[in-house]
């Protein structure tokens, strides 16, 4: 791993921590296995823990996240797994609330995933360009006038 790894940790999550998984697809010391071994935490400061799981769990503390992958990376064989970004957890929201199409081409018009008029509007949430942390409404995607609200001024549905 390089320098670059500990720069796109930081960016992530500035003033709170960001967890992470070490995941061993080959044992080379023949201890710990294979799959996840270890779960970490990279610290606002960049420093990291990384607490090892089975019989003897133990807990280490490291510089930077980069000196985890020098000493237990094993050329490759223990991987550094992060937690998707919120970008990348919309595209596969997104890519699931696709319009449905059956193998000849045609498509229905409605959503692959929900069964909605395509775009549904979780397709609609997923793909436009809005404050992440926002809670979403599907009123939000909804025409202003009162025959574009499903509820009426009281909530009741009609």
């Amino acid at each position: 791993m390089t320098a670059q790894t500990s720069e796109v940790i930081r960016p992530l999550h500035p003033t709170g921590p960001v967890l992470f998984t070490l995941v061993r697809d080959v044992d080379v010391s023949g201890v710990s296995g294979t799959g996840t071994v270890a779960d970490g935490v990279v610290w606002p400061d960049g420093t990291v823990s990384v607490r090892w799981r089975g019989d003897r769990p133990s807990i280490v503390h490291w510089r930077t996240l980069d000196d985890v992958k020098h000493i237990h990376g094993h050329g490759g064989a223990t991987r550094i797994v992060l937690p998707a970004t919120e970008r990348e957890r919309l595209g596969r929201i997104a890519e699931a609330h696709a319009k449905s199409v059956h193998g000849s081409g045609a498509t229905s018009g409605l959503c692959a995933e929900c069964g909605f008029a395509h775009p549904c509007p979780t397709y609609v949430w997923a793909t436009t360009e809005r404050d992440l942390n926002a809670t979403w409404d599907p009123r939000d995607d909804e025409p202003d006038d009162d025959a574009g609200d499903p509820y009426g001024e009281a909530g009741e549905s009609r």
